[in-house]
């Protein structure tokens, strides 16, 4: 079963966080719908938490790349947080930590989009 629990983080970060599989089909379609509605919303912050995600394909890969490119085109930055496991080695191997900030809990996140660019 997959699902999505949202969360607003003071004073502007808002953290999505997908539950079971990010695969072909529903799963997608709804991280798509979310991230749509986020960006009509004028959230310009989005923090999109995997730990509690157990398995990605490339559809998935390709969802998550595609909502960072939506979010950078309204003008907002994305980060993704609690990768691990295949899902890890899925993201690296695909490369998208070069694409997507990385890190490791929600807060680390959250905190990067305040710190100052090096």
């Amino acid at each position: 079963m997959f699902e999505i629990h949202r969360k607003h983080i003071d004073p502007d970060v808002f953290v999505i966080e997908p539950a079971g599989r990010i695969t072909m089909g529903r799963a997608c379609q709804e991280i798509e719908w979310v991230v749509d509605e986020l960006v009509r919303g004028n959230i310009r912050k989005l923090i999109v938490d995997l730990s509690g995600v157990d398995r990605v394909d490339s559809t998935g890969i390709g969802v998550i790349v595609t909502s960072s490119g939506k979010i950078k085109n309204a003008g907002g930055e994305m980060r993704i947080c609690g990768v691990k496991g295949m899902v890890h080695d899925m993201m690296y191997t695909a490369n998208i930590h070069r694409i997507i900030g990385f890190h490791d809990t929600v807060e680390e996140a959250a905190a990067s989009f305040t710190a100052p660019a090096k």
